[in-house]
């Protein structure tokens, strides 16, 4: 074997184990999001430790903490991946015609909170956050920052609409509302 053919076989090894490696480091990050989401829907926020979601998800204490090093930033990974889709998320459909882009943005919305799971950890959220104020930071007021890529989208999608003069947002007593001020209210209504 020449010396070209070893470095080739060498470096073709290394790319072996690299993608090896990258594998079980994901396969270890499912098994720790998936124990962590059940022990902490099981358990609640403050009766879970980590070493329990790492006896759980058969990992070491160590591999845990080295990937998330504190367990309210397991608990927004948790959150974060429970609001994803298998979907890109779109663009928000073109202003002009509110009934068809309230109801698109919204259709998504519902499908993504009637995901198995996804009720229950809101109810978590909702039960937890007052005696955590550690979890305020990482869930944001109204969840906006887990579900960040649906009220942008809204957001954005009413600023058009105001733009172009298809919507106006007034509170009951007839004073201006933002465009984020309406999102919240309208992704609250679905959940």
């Amino acid at each position: 074997m020449s010396v070209a053919d070893r470095d080739r076989a060498e470096s073709g090894g290394d790319a072996c184990r690299a993608g090896y490696h990258a594998q079980i480091k994901e396969e270890n990050r499912a098994r720790i999001i998936r124990a962590a989401r059940d022990l902490f829907l099981a358990r609640g926020y403050d009766k879970t430790s980590l070493a329990q979601i790492a006896k759980q998800a058969r990992v070491s204490t160590g591999t845990l903490f080295k990937r998330y090093p504190s367990k309210a930033a397991l608990f927004a990974a948790v959150t974060s991946e429970q609001w994803q889709l298998d979907v890109q998320y779109a663009e928000p459909p073109p202003p002009g015609d509110p009934r068809y882009g309230l109801d698109h943005i919204g259709r998504d919305y519902a499908c993504l909170v009637s995901r198995p799971g996804t009720a229950a950890l809101c109810r978590l959220i909702i039960t937890e956050l007052p005696q955590m104020p550690e979890l305020a930071d990482i869930v944001g007021t109204g969840f906006a920052i887990d579900r960040g890529p649906f009220f942008d989208r809204l957001r954005d999608y009413l600023e058009a609409e105001a733009q172009a003069g298809t919507l106006d947002f007034r509170s009951a007593d007839g004073q201006p509302q933002s465009a984020s001020e309406v999102a919240e209210q309208f992704l609250g209504m679905i959940c």
